[in-house]
């Protein structure tokens, strides 16, 4: 009765489309009817309305009806109550050692439960949707209690154990998810002229009006006349460009000044050091004075 309209849990060979959005309150009795006691064991005490006010991240999976598939919840703690969430690297560390995984580039899964004719589909959605969103995420962390690492179901193929220090004395196994995994790392470098076929049917793809304004061999022309003022650069997968971004150093700032209120960023002007000094210096005198 809880399913409603979709498959049976048991018939795990029935294959559904799926769709991923940021999760909403309103979600809440979806997630909760996903929950199994696998689940409870695997992440602990779950209070589904509070994850989804104070996770970093929450991510729904619904199928083509806009039933609730699956969740995820990202945090920036491990969500366990052994671990005090400020001190959080300390303990981490003193389980896995010096590791290059810190609070700036990690994100930890506090909940992940997907229907079981979804597995598939939910998990890839949910750690793509979630590597995009958190751009500064290099690995999404998992503490699991130990043991309970090859019966992760779903993302087991996704999540490694870290290798655990000898002198370590904890009931969690750390698992890491890499960014790599899901989405591919960019390489960014100087663009050559060489990247132009790959560019150009990018460029094509996605708009005709740069080729209707500019030419043809707008981006080839932009590529060859870099100088000391025009720069391009590439993002490179696999050794193929992917992406351009081309910068100008050449402003009219009184255009923008006059379209813009630039306020806030000085009217994007450096100020002259030595002025700054001289109306320090005033404002020094006339403090004096008025005293």
């Amino acid at each position: 009765e809880q399913w409603g309209g979709l498959p049976d849990p048991g018939d795990t060979q029935t294959h559904m489309s799926v769709a991923v959005r940021r999760a909403e309150f309103e979600d809440r009795l979806g997630i909760e009817a996903l929950i199994t006691d696998e689940d409870r064991t695997r992440f602990g005490a779950l209070d589904v309305a509070t994850l989804l006010e104070t996770a970093t991240l929450g991510i729904t999976a619904v199928d083509e009806c806009g039933q609730v598939v699956g969740y995820a919840a990202l945090s920036d703690a491990p969500g366990r109550p052994e671990v005090d969430p400020a001190q959080w690297p300390e303990w981490f560390r003193g389980i896995v050692g010096e590791v290059q995984l810190g609070v700036t580039n990690s994100a930890w899964l506090a909940l992940f439960v997907c229907h079981p004719a979804a597995r598939a589909e939910v998990a890839e959605n949910v750690m793509r949707t979630a590597f995009a969103t958190l751009p500064e995420v290099d690995a999404v962390l998992l503490a699991l209690p130990a043991g309970r690492e090859s019966s992760f179901g779903p993302l087991e193929d996704a999540f490694a154990p870290l290798p655990t220090l000898a002198e370590a004395s904890t009931p969690f196994d750390v698992l890491a998810c890499p960014r790599a995994l899901f989405l591919a790392n960019l390489k960014l470098r100087p663009a050559r002229v060489e990247d132009y076929d790959d560019l150009a049917a990018i460029f094509e793809s996605e708009s005709e009006v740069l080729a209707e304004r500019y030419g043809e061999f707008f981006i080839a022309q932009l590529i060859e006349s870099q100088d000391e003022s025009h720069k391009a650069l590439v993002a490179e997968v696999d050794e193929r460009a992917i992406g351009l971004m081309a910068l100008n150093a050449e402003v009219d700032i009184g255009e923008l000044q006059a379209a813009f209120d630039l306020d806030a960023f000085d009217g994007l002007v450096t100020a002259d050091p030595d002025l700054l000094a001289a109306a320090d210096a005033a404002l020094a005198r006339a403090d004096t004075a008025a005293a």
